[in-house]
C-alpha cells in the first residue's frame, strides 16, 4: 500500500466537501439523538448567588488602602475555614446544611489590588445559593471582627438573586452526540474514497522522482 501523500489529503478534503449535505444529515441525527437523550433525563441546573465584602480605609491615606488591600488578600483564605462554615451552617441552621457542605459550595474571588472580595455559593436551588453566599460573607465579617477586634472588612453587597452557572451534563451529551455524528460521517466518506481506489488528480500519478508514469483512463461506454 503507497503512502499518502499530500495531494491524497487534498482529494480527501475535497471528497468530504462534496458530501457535506451527507454529513450535515448525521449531524442532524446526531444532534436529534442527543436531545431524544436530554428530553428523557431530569435536567440538573446549577445556580450561583455571589456577595461581596469589602475592606473599609481612609479614602484619603494611600497607605492606608494599599494596607486594607494587603489585609483582605490574607483574610480571603479564612472565607473557606471550618470555622466560618460552621458559624454559617448556624446561621442557616433552619436548611439543614452542615459545614462541610457549605465549604464545597464555596468560592471566592478578587481582582489584583482591589479591595473587593467575591463570595459564591452554588447550588441547584437558587434560593440556597443566594442564602450561603449571604451566610458565609455574614460569618466571614464576623469571624474577621473577632480575630481583628476591628471592623475593618465589612459586608458590600448581600447576593439578591441566583443565575444558570451551568447546565449539567445533559448539554454535554447533546454536543458530544452531534460531534460524534460528524467525525463518524466523515471518516465513512474518506474509507469509502480510500477504499474504491480511484485516481481524482493527475498529481497522484507522479513518482517521487516528478515524472509521470501512466494515466490510463478508463473507457467509457459509446453511445
Amino acid at each position: 500500500m503507497r503512502e499518502i501523500t499530500l495531494e491524497d489529503l487534498k482529494v480527501l478534503a475535497l471528497a468530504v466537501l462534496k458530501n457535506k449535505l451527507l454529513i450535515v444529515l448525521c449531524m442532524g441525527a446526531g444532534f436529534c439523538a442527543g436531545m431524544f437523550y436530554f428530553a428523557r433525563q431530569p435536567v440538573s441546573f446549577s445556580h450561583s448567588a455571589t456577595a461581596t465584602v469589602s475592606v473599609v480605609f481612609d479614602t484619603g491615606a494611600n497607605q492606608g488602602q494599599i494596607t486594607g488591600i494587603a489585609a483582605l488578600a490574607n483574610y480571603a483564605e479564612i472565607v473557606t475555614t471550618d470555622r466560618v462554615a460552621a458559624y454559617a451552617a448556624e446561621l442557616l441552621e433552619g436548611e439543614g446544611l452542615t459545614a462541610l457542605q457549605i465549604q464545597r459550595m464555596i468560592t471566592t474571588a478578587s481582582r489584583v489590588n482591589s479591595h473587593i472580595l467575591s463570595i459564591t455559593a452554588r447550588s441547584e436551588s437558587p434560593r440556597l445559593a443566594i442564602l450561603v453566599a449571604n451566610a458565609v460573607a455574614e460569618s466571614f465579617v464576623t469571624q474577621v471582627s473577632v480575630i481583628t477586634g476591628n471592623h475593618s472588612i465589612q459586608m458590600l453587597d448581600a447576593a439578591r438573586a441566583a443565575r444558570i452557572a451551568t447546565w449539567g451534563r445533559e448539554r454535554d451529551i447533546v454536543f458530544l452526540a452531534t460531534a460524534g455524528a460528524l467525525f463518524a460521517a466523515c471518516a465513512l466518506v474518506v474509507l469509502l474514497e480510500l477504499a474504491g481506489g480511484k485516481v481524482r488528480s493527475v498529481k497522484q500519478c507522479v513518482d517521487d522522482m516528478g515524472e509521470l508514469l501512466a494515466v490510463i483512463p478508463k473507457a467509457g461506454r459509446r453511445k
